[in-house]
């Protein structure tokens, strides 16, 4: 492909496309060696990416009157990713670890009861 690109260029110098073309395959030749990367059953296409983003963000950003902020939209992606690739409770442990605070739990004022007669009426204290 550089050859017939090169004798293109011959037949044309005054073209800067061309050159350019030309200039960006050969200083990325080593990243295009695609027979070599489908050998090592690597992907070749975006296809594989696509399929990331769409599962990953717009399955779940997009749903009808959705909106999210810059803060809780990472916070949910984030989560999001952790459960796809099978982390999350690698990173929830992680995360449980770093960030924790004692909770102290305060005495009800008023004590509920389910089975009171009166339903829908508190208890006199």
């Amino acid at each position: 492909m550089i050859r017939s690109i090169a004798n293109l260029r011959d037949k044309h110098p005054r073209s800067k496309v061309i050159s350019q073309v030309l200039g960006y395959l050969r200083s990325n030749r080593h990243r295009m060696r695609y027979a070599d990367h489908r050998a090592e059953g690597l992907p070749i296409g975006s296809g594989v990416v696509e399929s990331a983003c769409k599962m990953l963000v717009t399955q779940r950003m997009k749903n009808s009157g959705m909106r999210w902020g810059q803060d809780g939209g990472q916070a949910i992606l984030t989560a999001r990713s952790w459960c796809l690739s099978d982390r999350f409770d690698r990173a929830w442990a992680t995360l449980a670890a770093t960030y924790k605070t004692e909770v102290r739990v305060i005495a009800p004022v008023i004590e509920l009861h389910r089975n009171h007669e009166k339903i829908g009426k508190f208890p006199s204290v």
